[in-house]
């Protein structure tokens, strides 16, 4: 095997691999033509806040022992 088709192999194959990966994620990107949301814009959509999961705490104080304590060691 001679330089040329050394170079081509080890060299041109990744670099076409890469070639393609990036025409099959920023062509079809590029047809959609999306607005995106520019500051000063009105915001048509219903606001959506996060604020975590449900509370863990229990509601009944029965649930919760007098006195309970928890720790690194395990002595409860």
């Amino acid at each position: 095997m001679n330089i040329i088709e050394t170079v081509a192999i080890y060299a041109g194959g990744p670099l076409a691999l890469y070639g393609v990966i990036a025409s099959l994620t920023l062509i079809p990107s590029r047809a959609k033509r999306q607005s995106k949301y520019r500051p000063g814009q009105t915001w048509d959509y219903p606001d959506q806040w996060w604020a975590g999961d449900y509370p863990v705490v229990p509601t009944d104080p029965a649930l919760v022992a007098a006195g309970s304590e928890g720790g690194a060691r395990g002595t409860w």
